[in-house]
């Protein structure tokens, strides 16, 4: 693992923790104009350990300020991924009407194995208590049963959850966020990418003709062949008790397509779908070379559904970077950087590179049937044993939709690529030794760049 870095990586626009690690992301609300993002952290070393709720707030979704750590593990185990929902109403009882607490779902880990669920609240949105009453979902006899996601049921005028369950997810349902039975399943018939599931999250998207759909989002650790930890979704519709899949695909609808997206969920008390993932791979994500701290979350990406050559798909659009794009420059020629940080549109079809003067190249390339990412000589590789191989290096997605736009941020260390006017996602972390200080676009189309500078 490492714990001296060799060069500043962290990001400017991605969140990272202030030091140390996180993971998932959890427990994301949306209250009085305020972004809340608790997530899986170890405070005292950057790496994964004895997991806590760390706790950040924003604005804007790109500059966060950091608060005391919400939940430490306790005698029941170590505090795992979970949910909060803004209870407006307190039907939980933990607040007033005044004064709605923010309720918060999250799975108990014993260190011997068992999980279950548990709950905790908030007056002020900083410091929360554990209720004397937990667990509140016991555990049924599953090993891998975690990762709560309360939504409000619009069917049924209620509070339901999905949480994952090995290979599927149940559903629970409550009245007052405190009692919660179950009311059905999903899983694994639908499913065309064995593993374990995690994290998921349903919840409901616009079409582009005005109507809208349920989407169930899950995180798969994969044991096939590619042994990727990636995140896919269903299209379909829920009664209220359980979710049906209406669209069926002949392929895993993959939530990204690059190597460092996982467990994103949606933000909870939203007219919209904003969603967050963490960006980065369970396969080395103990041992990135970016020393006092380890893991950072996506840019946030406002959901819809649009229709592609393969049938509905998710859409992504980067939510926050209105500035950026209002102040985007035509690219002509090679373009010197002098960020670290910047977005780039291109139009038709074409390659981006992005070099520095160790002749390390990160490579971006839009052909008429394919994406391709290359980081296979963008910077530091060895690490770890599997982040230079093959698998982990290079990347191909079919295109889906053959007229669409492409929209790339590099941030320093992370790069994210909504492809195809954002049905093809791409995220993907590369370690430059030295900054990327020079952008070269190949038989490409318009290009358009603007480098970001801290206001």
């Amino acid at each position: 693992m490492s714990t001296t870095g060799s060069r500043n990586y962290r990001p400017n626009l991605h969140f990272t923790p202030p030091a140390m690690w996180t993971n998932d992301p959890n427990g994301m609300v949306y209250v009085n104009g305020v972004y809340h993002l608790f997530y899986q952290h170890y405070p005292k070393a950057p790496h994964w350990g004895p997991m806590h709720w760390g706790h950040a707030v924003s604005r804007d979704l790109l500059h966060w300020e950091h608060q005391p750590i919400a939940l430490y593990p306790d005698e029941m185990g170590y505090i795992y991924s979970g949910s909060c929902v803004y209870d407006k109403e307190n039907v939980s009882g933990y607040g007033t009407k005044e004064e709605p607490p923010l309720v918060a779902l999250y799975t108990n880990h014993d260190p011997d194995g068992e999980q279950r669920q548990c709950l905790a609240y908030s007056t002020d949105g900083v410091h929360f208590e554990k209720t004397i009453h937990n667990p509140v979902i016991p555990n049924p006899g599953i090993s891998d049963f975690r990762d709560p996601k309360v939504f409000y049921n619009p069917v049924k005028n209620c509070w339901s959850l999905v949480l994952a369950a090995k290979d599927r997810v149940h559903f629970y349902q409550s009245a007052d966020l405190k009692h919660w039975e179950k009311t059905g399943e999903f899983g694994p018939e639908e499913n065309l990418a064995p593993g374990i599931w995690e994290c998921p999250d349903l919840f409901q998207a616009r079409t582009e003709d005005g109507d809208s759909i349920w989407v169930l989002v899950v995180s798969m650790l994969m044991d096939t062949e590619d042994g990727r930890s990636r995140t896919q979704y269903f299209l379909g519709d829920f009664d209220g008790d359980r979710f049906f899949v209406t669209e069926k695909a002949d392929e895993v609808l993959w939530l990204d397509f690059g190597f460092d997206n996982y467990a994103g969920v949606i933000f909870q008390n939203m007219e919209e779908p904003v969603l967050l993932g963490w960006a980065m791979n369970w396969e080395y994500a103990n041992e990135t070379p970016t020393g006092e701290y380890c893991g950072q979350m996506t840019l946030a990406r406002k959901l819809r559904v649009g229709r592609t050559d393969r049938g509905l798909r998710l859409i992504s659009e980067f939510v926050g970077l209105e500035k950026l794009t209002a102040r985007l420059e035509e690219v002509e020629g090679p373009q010197k950087l002098e960020s670290e940080t910047f977005l780039l549109e291109m139009e038709g079809t074409g390659t981006i590179v992005l070099s520095n003067e160790q002749g390390e190249e990160l490579i971006v390339e839009v052909t008429e049937d394919e994406i391709l990412a290359d980081r296979s000589r963008a910077g530091e590789q060895e690490f770890q044993k599997s982040f230079p191989t093959p698998a982990y290096s290079a990347l191909s997605v079919p295109r889906l939709r053959k007229d669409g736009r492409l929209l790339l941020v590099f941030d320093v260390s992370v790069l994210e690529v909504f492809a195809d006017d954002g049905a093809v996602p791409v995220t993907m972390v590369a370690y430059p030794t030295k900054p990327y200080d020079r952008v070269a676009a190949e038989g490409a189309g318009k290009v358009r760049i603007c480098q970001w500078k801290e206001q």
